[in-house]
């Protein structure tokens, strides 16, 4: 059987242990830089994250793809009717329930974005452009009795919720897909009467491509004097009418790890300049970026992919 050739797209800080697994199906090399067409040229399997889009360009280089490998949740970084098209199989986290429960990563950069704006770390941490020693300007708001509305109870939202009980803060959450939930989070009907009843909002919720935003201008027209956070899809937003409140200092602060159309950057320099308000907080799509946590789903990811191949390799020999 001829050797198969997989590719690592990013290879930096790449498990160990999830190379070993993927050198027993064949011979693994790294994405160093230079022409990718012609690292891609002979791969049937590829390992990505998010820093490339794949689309119908750069799978134009990749003639011999089978097997797309994303350890993410998240797929707006890959056009999956062009995969489908092409025939290329993806093999992500999404839907892998039992194995994300241990992966805490996110949850936990939500809690640092929700304290960091509480007590406007922006402008407390101190350096040489920023040595003003005044306790009075950064006065904060303390977690304990907020009142915290999450929308999208999944496997984060759930986790954010269990942290933020140990915080003692107030916390309702919305997912019309949450049906059975025994914890001591109050469920609230509709995004409307959450937002309302919260001095906190955190958007957990799963995006599908293609769908429109949770969170349109009518209700971003509620948020006002009210702490936002993101840390799940830029496109879950009205990005547009989110900027507009921001300019107009309507909202207490902000916080996001994402944003639409994340890979382009359509978005991005209207993100970076709203950080001229001490009150924003943007950070570059990290809440998944610990060493644990990339490790472990990458590992979980190989194994994925050598029990395909391996089914593969079994179903032909069975012919």
């Amino acid at each position: 059987m001829q050797e198969r050739h997989i590719g690592i797209l990013e290879p930096d800080g790449f498990s160990a242990l999830a190379r070993e697994q993927l050198a027993t199906m064949g011979r693994v090399s790294d994405y160093g830089g230079g022409d990718l067409a012609a690292f891609l040229a002979d791969k049937q399997a590829l390992f990505v994250r998010l820093r490339y889009m794949i689309d119908a360009p750069l799978l134009d280089g990749a003639k011999a793809l089978r097997v797309l490998c994303s350890p993410t949740t998240g797929l707006t970084h890959v056009d999956l009717k062009e995969l489908k098209r092409r025939g290329i199989v993806c093999l992500s986290l999404k839907g892998e329930t039992e194995f994300l429960e241990g992966i805490r990563a996110t949850p936990e950069h939500t809690i640092g974005l929700i304290l960091a704006l509480l007590r406007n770390y922006r402008t407390a941490f101190l350096d040489e452009s920023n040595d003003h020693w005044d306790r009075d300007r950064c006065r904060g708001v303390e977690l304990a009795g907020s009142s915290v509305g999450l929308i999208g109870f999944g496997r984060v939202g759930r986790r954010v919720a269990s942290f933020l009980d140990a915080f003692a803060a107030q916390v309702r959450w919305y997912d019309p897909n949450v049906v059975d939930y025994r914890g001591k989070a109050e469920r609230v009907g509709m995004i409307r009467e959450l937002i309302a009843a919260s001095q906190i909002v955190v958007l957990a919720a799963s995006y599908e491509p293609g769908s429109p935003p949770i969170l349109d201008r009518k209700l971003i027209a509620g948020l006002d004097g009210k702490y936002l956070i993101n840390i799940a899809r830029g496109e879950l937003v009205d990005e547009p009418a989110l900027i507009d409140a921001i300019e107009s200092e309507r909202l207490a602060g902000c916080a996001v790890d994402v944003t639409a159309d994340e890979l382009a950057g359509v978005s991005r320099r209207r993100w970076l300049a709203l950080t001229r308000f001490p009150n924003v907080i943007v950070t570059p799509h990290i809440a998944g970026a610990t060493y644990s946590s990339m490790r472990a789903t990458e590992e979980f990811l190989a194994r994925k992919l050598v029990d395909a191949l391996s089914k593969a390799n079994a179903d032909i020999r069975s012919k």
